[in-house]
């Protein structure tokens, strides 16, 4: 009883499987024939048009060429007396010969040249056996007298080459007019170049097979110019083609039946010459390709029909029972956890309508599979990387099977991992917007790894990313190069589109899972490091080192000449000390930690020199929470630009608290210092900031503020006052007094004394002992 439906459904399954596959075949076969054909079509006819495009491309290099030296030789001097010279010798008509010889010998293209001068009447020619005067094959030099133009191309006509005029020779004739620019009327003479027709026909001999077709050339005319049956040059192309479809357009094709044979007439006008090159293929000719092409697929649909009447015995035979004894297992698996209605007995008479309904479970568990993978996979790769990177997960055979699970596999020979953190975190004030870029920032990077190796990044805590590499190959120089240059590429990417920088931390290379931990660790270390190379930078493991153990002590001692200047309130100098401190923290390689620490000693050092000048500066400038803002700084400029902000508030305060305080006393005994040592050559602001403790800057600007003048104007005069004292009540010699002053350079002197006097030394004491003796 159940047998005979599936023996009748087994055979109607086949004729329909058989059916279906000959209608496809069929549809298959005949549309690739007719796009192929027509294509096949389209491209021989376009390979005809581009054939004479090609042809007539040949055509005008070679009459250009010959229509060059036809304007090179009416340019030449020997032109000029050929045609206008009265006086011309014998010599002249030699050199001009020669110069014709010349051109015939160097291109075969020209079979002779021909010049006439309608100014003297003069014929001369290259053809041996051509009378004295002009018969009637040069019938062109009337006619080009009345010329409009200034060039001219004749189709082929016939030249005599025995003196019986029974031998000819076919030759197109380019004229040009003598001088170049000299219409009719005003032209003074004429030169025509005989193109040989058999060099011309050379160019389109070889063009198409003769077993095909043939190609010749026709003028503006129609009459053909130059053709394999020489019989047919000087006859109208007209007579044995349509006139009408030549001149339709200046290019195309059309079929026609020449001689009894179906051909395609292809041709196309130059728009130099003006002729028309026409080619003739007979259809059987360009038919070839399609009627390979329709025999092959003719072929083709056999073979596959008769594979598809296999493959329907085929697929009945192997498919349809393994299919029954498939949903029958199914339906036994389903009833375990579901109400399902058939019974044991029944599950073989399983026919086609009820396979949708048994599938339905197996696709309805499948996709909620899937959907809740794909819900979890993020989770699942998180916990899975970061197991890995603190150590908990090892073994590369339980790591690596999950991660390829959930769609990221990873080789198992070598693994690099990269810490990625933003730049300037602190202006991202939105937490979600922090973890939306760290999202992109892990697809990005997921993107750009798996481009050259393979690899998975996550967001292992606030703000930090970390990417693990794995590579298929144990060549650690290379795989650390290649890691290099992803992290660049990460960067430069997330700086172009995301238009932030971030810092990235490249640890070394772990030969396996049981590594990972320290490549790790390695490349938080690196990242770290920003804060002495800066932001947006690729770190690398190998390129740091931790300082010695007494580089602390000797970093710290630095700071001693820092708070020296800072108790003289020299700016400058505090800051170029300053600058230099952080740099040589930078050049040792100075960890983040202990960049911090070394800055957080240095200020207890300089609270403690600012209090013992007055501890009522202190309360100026508020302590607390001064240190920990020292970790929000990201690099280590930042930090420098701190401590030399602090230090320049804190040499302010002290400043000022001079300036009251000093005031006049400090300004009182520097002036009686220069009125009692200004006789001293080195007396300089130097000198006088070491005598009183103070830097240069604060005796300069006190100087200023109480004086009005700088410290050299003011010396400048004392010195002056008492040389013009001198010289007026001594005989001391003008070297003497400069000395006596404080100048070591009379002649310094003397330039300075004019300056301010408007006299010289010797001047000035002349004046005075003339003011005395009236």
């Amino acid at each position: 009883m159940l047998q005979r439906p599936k023996q009748s459904y087994s055979k109607l399954a086949k004729i329909v499987i058989l059916l279906f596959s000959s209608l496809c075949i069929v549809i298959t076969v005949g549309l690739s024939y007719f796009i192929t054909t027509n294509q096949l079509r389209a491209e021989v006819e376009q390979a005809n048009m581009s054939l004479l495009r090609e042809v007539n491309g040949k055509l005008l290099v070679v009459l250009k060429s010959i229509d060059a030296e036809a304007i090179q030789f009416l340019r030449s001097r020997n032109m000029w007396t050929f045609m206008e010279d009265e006086a011309a010798e014998q010599a002249d008509i030699i050199a001009i010969n020669t110069r014709i010889g010349d051109l015939l010998l160097s291109n075969n293209m020209i079979f002779s040249i021909d010049l006439y001068s309608y100014a003297k009447k003069k014929w001369s020619h290259t053809n041996p056996f051509q009378q004295q005067e002009p018969d009637v094959d040069y019938d062109w030099i009337n006619a080009f007298a009345q010329y409009k133009g200034f060039y001219q191309l004749i189709g082929t006509r016939k030249l005599s080459i025995d003196d019986s005029n029974t031998v000819f020779h076919n030759v197109m004739t380019l004229i040009r007019s003598y001088p170049l620019t000299h219409a009719d009327g005003y032209r003074k003479g004429a030169v025509a170049f005989n193109i040989d027709e058999l060099s011309i026909y050379s160019l389109i001999k070889h063009a198409i097979d003769p077993a095909i077709g043939y190609m010749f050339i026709a003028d503006s005319e129609g009459v053909i110019i130059s053709h394999a049956d020489k019989r047919l040059i000087g006859t109208n192309v007209n007579d044995r083609f349509s006139a009408a479809e030549l001149q339709a357009s200046d290019e195309g094709h059309f079929s026609q039946n020449i001689g009894g044979t179906d051909s395609t007439v292809f041709h196309m006008k130059s728009p130099y010459t003006g002729w028309k090159i026409i080619s003739v293929v007979a259809d059987a000719g360009l038919s070839k390709p399609l009627v390979k092409v329709r025999n092959m697929l003719l072929i083709i649909a056999g073979a596959l029909l008769v594979l598809a009447a296999i493959m329907s015995v085929t697929v009945n035979s192997w498919m349809f029972r393994p299919v029954n004894r498939m949903l029958t297992n199914v339906a036994k698996q389903l009833k375990s956890y579901r109400a399902y209605e058939r019974e044991p007995e029944q599950m073989a008479a399983i026919e086609a309508g009820n396979i949708e309904t048994s599938l339905s479970f197996i696709l309805e568990d499948s996709s909620r599979m899937h959907r809740q993978m794909r819900e979890s996979t993020p989770v699942i790769k998180w916990r899975l990387v970061m197991d890995a990177l603190i150590g908990v997960r090892t073994k590369a055979d339980e790591l690596l099977p999950s991660l390829e699970a959930i769609g990221y596999p990873m080789h198992a020979c070598q693994f690099i991992v990269l810490a990625v953190e933003l730049d300037r975190r602190s202006e991202i004030r939105n937490a979600n917007d922090l973890q939306l870029y760290c999202y992109a920032l892990c697809n990005v990077a997921e993107e750009m790894i798996n481009s050259e190796c393979l690899g998975v990044a996550i967001e292992a805590r606030e703000g930090l990313v970390v990417i693990m590499i794995s590579f298929a190959e144990a060549d650690s120089e290379a795989n650390i190069l290649r890691t290099l240059a992803v992290a660049e590429l990460i960067k430069s990417y997330v700086e172009e589109q995301f238009k932030r920088t971030i810092s990235i931390g490249v640890g070394g290379i772990a030969e396996g899972l049981e590594q990972l931990q320290r490549s790790y660790h390695e490349a938080l270390s690196a990242l770290s490091y920003k804060m002495i190379l800066g932001g947006n930078a690729v770190i690398s493991s190998e390129e740091i080192r931790e300082p010695a153990s007494g580089e602390f002590l000797r970093l710290l001692a630095m700071t001693d000449g820092i708070v020296e200047m800072l108790r003289l309130t020299d700016r400058d100098k505090m800051k170029r000390q300053t600058e230099r401190w952080f740099e040589e923290m930078a050049s040792v390689g100075a960890a983040a930690d202990m960049i911090r620490q070394l800055v957080v000693q240095f200020m207890m050092k300089v609270v403690k020199a600012v209090g013992e000048i007055d501890p009522l500066l202190l309360d100026a400038v508020p302590t607390h929470q001064r240190f920990d803002l020292l970790s929000q700084y990201e690099n280590i400029q930042q930090l420098s630009d701190y401590v030399i902000g602090q230090l320049g508030l804190y040499s302010t305060l002290l400043e000022e608290k001079r300036s009251n305080r000093e005031k006049n006393d400090v300004i009182d005994r520097i002036a009686l210092f220069i009125d009692e040592n200004y006789m001293h050559s080195d007396l300089s602001l130097n000198y006088l900031a070491s005598e009183f403790k103070l830097s240069m800057s604060h005796v300069s600007r006190m100087f200023k503020e109480h004086t009005e003048k700088n410290f050299i104007d003011y010396l400048m005069e004392i010195r002056m006052r008492k040389a013009k004292e001198l010289l007026e009540c001594t005989d001391m010699l003008v070297r003497d007094v400069a000395a006596a002053v404080g100048y070591t350079n009379v002649n310094s002197f003397a330039r300075i004394f004019k300056k301010s006097t408007g006299l010289t030394p010797g001047e000035y004491r002349e004046r005075e002992l003339e003011r005395d003796h009236i």
